[in-house]
């Protein structure tokens, strides 16, 4: 998904990128590229006038100033398919500087780059710019650092030091005693230029009421706007390269190093594409300056760096041809450089989220529902008010036979609600302080028996399981079948009186404690892989032959168990399904998927304990946090991105497999540092690091539990990237 997720959006996205397709095909870029003479300053592009026929000069600019009554998030949308096209020119230095007048209410200045008859420019900083006041105005001198696409612009907004701070100002190109020079080095399809003033009067008119944060801030959100797009055509143009070239006699894409490498770049747009998101809509309607500058900035900490990364490695992947000056991939490299070294490195943002989020801003990240959900809330609200004042196990009693338990089911399980039915509730469960207790894995046995369980099966267990009152355990892993369930060895023989089953489970949570337990065992050894497999219930506290042995995990606690079973005898009935079908059942997903997305902040509790401890630290681990901040609040918005396709109607994307990728290496980077930071008392391991350590050795499952994150990047890479499987 782009980094517009409305219908509108994709609509907008789908239309700017078939418009800039004919408008600013490659082979012009090329031209500018490979150009004898440097672009002229001072020329507009030809496609100039054409952008703002289509009113992309002005999508994120009010009507009653000439714009087409858009946000900023409008604008974002726009600048990842200018990123993704590499287009050149001033676009984006000119959307920012109408961005900046717009929040500071120069209304006038705004129409003119409305309307395409000027063109606007941007310096981030004053460099060595001064203002002095005079009788009919202010008097600049000095030089500004490199301001993109400088040279090309009608209308520059200034920063320079005053004897009152800095002070903004909006200066024609044209005035006396400035001066602009392309530098044409690092990207010639559009330079940044000298900017330098000698004498420069400005009258008191121009004076800019804004202020350097929230020029940055705006900058920092355009830039990770359009630093997707560039992330994303760099990780597009090595997927599909990947594809076809062949080495050792077969496609690259199918050597595991070369996929993991494109999965990750995945992994790295995504999590930018949410953080520009956000920070794009906190631009419009966060009144918090510290909360916008903080989202911004994590944003910007994101967006670049993914952006300079996967440039990076799209050459890598390319090989030779990449390192070409003919290819394009030195073009995003470029565009993405530019963008680090005018705004600065990840590191740089990441060390101002922090001391923002030290002093107390925080993003809370809410679902609006349709006006809809209301009446369903309304309908909720007598079923759930006879949980109130409930504990968990009590409220899940309660509610089990209503439906309400389990919305998403099927009646009579459920209510077989939708998504914005099942937000609702979850909303009114909230109001009314209702907390259900988890159903572990019984969350994944209840639909398989829905699908596929007989009416005595059905009967038997969903009501008890969804009351609470069955806990269940799952017997899948095998020593020589971990991630690889297909390649399963435990046998499933048919007699007279059921089945037998012999073999061996390893890594199964809570077999010591549960009542019945779900069993995956080969039916027919002949069949191929994903074939002769049953899927079994299991009576775990009354079934002669199993041997539940406890493994001592290296936290020193015993969750995970052996499981034997020797000459285990189960009833006829105790298969789900097809006895050769349970690969099926166990890969079942029902079309009423559980929907979840409470409002939330985004820093859970062992990030805020890091944030907490921040201002004591050194620059280096305050940078780590920042990330850390970055990757939790990405975590968030990839969530709720997700929830509003599904309330949408949409498939809810790539949202699944990128946070558990994100989300299993943060908890554990995020339990390494608690433990790192508290140096020598670590290793004792005793008093309050008693609990870091234990949290650090605990997180080392979460990379290996449901699936390896190196199988899960293969999973990206062949189920998204369409990279050729092994």
């Amino acid at each position: 998904m782009g980094i517009g997720i409305t219908e509108e959006h994709r609509e907008l996205a789908q239309a700017v990128r078939g418009w800039l397709a004919r408008a600013a095909p490659p082979q012009e870029i090329r031209k500018l590229l490979d150009a004898d003479a440097p672009h002229a300053p001072g020329v507009r592009p030809g496609y100039w006038d054409g952008l703002a026929e289509q009113g992309l000069l002005a999508v994120h600019l009010p009507e009653k100033h000439g714009g087409g009554g858009g946000r900023l998030l409008d604008l974002a949308v726009v600048l990842e398919e200018a990123g993704r096209a590499a287009l050149p020119g001033p676009y984006l230095s000119s959307s920012l500087a109408s961005a900046v007048l717009r929040t500071a209410g120069s209304h006038e200045l705004v129409r003119g780059l409305a309307d395409g008859t000027r063109i606007g420019a941007v310096a981030l900083g004053p460099g060595t710019l001064t203002a002095v006041e005079s009788e009919d105005g202010h008097l600049l001198d000095g030089t500004a650092p490199p301001v993109l696409s400088g040279a090309d612009a009608d209308l520059l907004l200034l920063p320079a030091e005053s004897a009152t701070g800095t002070l903004w100002f909006a200066v024609d190109a044209a005035t006396e005693g400035l001066t602009a020079r392309p530098h044409h080095g690092a990207d010639p399809t559009r330079p940044t230029a000298r900017i330098h003033a000698e004498g420069v009067l400005v009258p008191a008119a121009r004076l800019v009421r804004t202020d350097t944060t929230r020029v940055r801030d705006l900058a920092a959100v355009l830039l990770a706007a359009e630093a997707c797009g560039t992330a994303a055509r760099a990780l597009h143009t090595a997927a599909e390269h990947a594809k076809v070239r062949e080495q050792f006699g077969r496609p690259i894409g199918q050597f595991q190093g070369v996929k993991h490498l494109c999965a990750d770049m995945l992994v790295r747009v995504e999590r930018a594409r949410a953080l520009a998101w956000d920070a794009a809509r906190a631009a419009d309607e966060e009144t918090d300056p510290d909360v916008r500058s903080m989202v911004a900035a994590l944003a910007a900490s994101e967006a670049l760096d993914a952006a300079y990364g996967c440039a990076k490695d799209c050459v890598q992947i390319l090989g030779g041809i990449g390192f070409t000056w003919e290819h394009d991939a030195h073009l995003y490299l470029r565009r993405a450089l530019v963008a680090r070294q005018l705004l600065g490195t990840g590191d740089t943002h990441r060390l101002r989220a922090v001391r923002l989020a030290e002093g107390g801003a925080r993003r809370g990240l809410a679902l609006e529902l349709p006006a809809g959900a209301a009446a369903h809330r309304a309908a909720a609200r007598e079923a759930v008010a006879a949980a109130r004042g409930l504990d968990p196990k009590a409220a899940r009693r309660a509610l089990a036979p209503t439906g309400y338990a389990a919305p998403y089911l099927p009646t009579p399980h459920g209510l077989g609600a939708g998504p914005v039915q099942q937000l609702a509730i979850q909303q009114e469960l909230a109001e009314q302080g209702v907390k259900l207790s988890d159903l572990g894995i019984a969350t994944w046995v209840v639909p398989s028996l829905i699908a596929h369980g007989t009416a005595a099966q059905q009967e038997r267990y969903l009501l008890p399981t969804l009351r609470g009152e069955l806990l269940w355990c799952q017997l899948f892993s095998e020593p020589g079948a971990g991630s690889d369930l297909a390649s399963l060895r435990t046998k499933a023989e048919r007699t007279e009186e059921g089945w037998r089953i012999n073999g061996q489970k390893v890594w199964t949570s809570a077999a010591q404690w549960a009542d019945h337990g779900i069993l995956l065992a080969r039916t027919d050894p002949d069949a191929p892989k994903h074939e002769g497999i049953g899927y079994f219930l299991v009576d775990m506290k009354n079934t002669p032959g199993i041997d539940i042995r406890p493994l001592k995990e290296i936290t020193g606690d015993c969750l995970f168990n052996e499981v034997y079973f020797d000459d285990v005898l189960l009833p006829a009935d105790a298969v789900v399904g097809e006895p050769d079908g349970g690969w099926r059942v166990a890969r079942n997903t029902l079309g009423n998927e559980r929907v979840h997305m409470a409002d939330q902040m985004t820093f859970d509790t062992g990030l805020e304990a890091l944030i907490a401890r921040s201002g004591e630290l050194d620059g280096a681990c305050r940078a780590r946090i920042g990330a850390l901040a970055a990757e939790a609040h990405a975590l968030g918005c990839i969530g709720l991105r997700t929830t509003m396709r599904q309330v949408s109607g949409l498939e809810p994307g790539a949202g699944a497999s990128v946070r558990k990728l994100v989300q299993t290496t943060h908890q554990q980077k995020v339990a390494e540092l608690a433990l790192e930071l508290l140096g020598p008392a670590g290793a004792a391991g005793e008093g309050p690091a008693e609990r870091a350590l234990h949290g650090f050795l605990m997180s080392r499952c979460l990379t290996i539990a449901g699936g390896t994150t190196q199988v899960q990047l293969n999973v990206v890479a062949e189920r998204i990237l369409g990279l050729p499987r092994d």
